[in-house]
């Protein structure tokens, strides 16, 4: 199906799964330059919070792209590059897609586990969820800001019986972060 289709189609999806449903369709035309992709940042937030978070971007990590093939892949697309090279628009999407450097960093851990979610007819690869709740913790730390923290309360609400505990606490107390995260979890 030619990519306009696809994305008229994407378009009209709710708001919980449109993000989603185009990283779906961008992982299997990366592919076919041996490029991996997998989703990070809010969009990963919405994901997990049936979109109860809303994001205006779509942040993916790409493993072993270039510069030259971003441009090319997004420009074939219909996307324009805004005011970097890591950010693009489309006409038919409320939200930019920001590539974000490899890899996938949270804390001083690097990640290389993560999800694979359906998204018929795709799958896509999203950060696991201990994990982007780790990142909006430190976030919320880091840049003193109550909007992460209460993203990663509103996961661990959604998702508390999915949620890996004691890798959570783990992650927590070696990165110095287990206070933080006991709030999140006994609120």
């Amino acid at each position: 199906m030619p990519h306009n289709k696809v994305f008229s189609k994407i378009a009209t999806l709710p708001q919980s799964e449109h993000q989603l449903a185009l990283a779906g369709f961008l992982s299997d035309t990366f592919k076919e330059f041996d490029i991996e992709l997998t989703v990070v940042g809010g969009a990963a937030v919405q994901f997990y919070t049936q979109a109860d978070y809303a994001t205006k971007d779509l942040d993916v990590i790409l493993y072993n792209d270039t510069k030259e093939i971003v441009e090319n892949v997004m420009g074939k697309l219909g996307f324009k590059r805004t005011s970097t090279y890591r950010h693009f628009e489309h006409s038919k999407f409320p939200f930019v897609i920001e590539f974000p450097p490899e890899p996938i960093e949270v804390g001083g851990r690097y990640i290389s586990k993560v999800n694979l979610i359906e998204m018929p007819p795709y799958k896509v690869r999203v950060i696991k969820i201990e994990d982007i709740i780790m990142d909006r913790i430190i976030a919320g730390v880091e840049w003193k800001s109550e909007r992460h923290l209460d993203q990663a309360k509103l996961i661990w609400v959604k998702n508390k019986t999915l949620i890996d505990l004691q890798y959570l606490k783990q992650f927590a107390k070696e990165e110095g972060y287990s206070k933080e995260l006991l709030t999140i979890i006994i609120n």
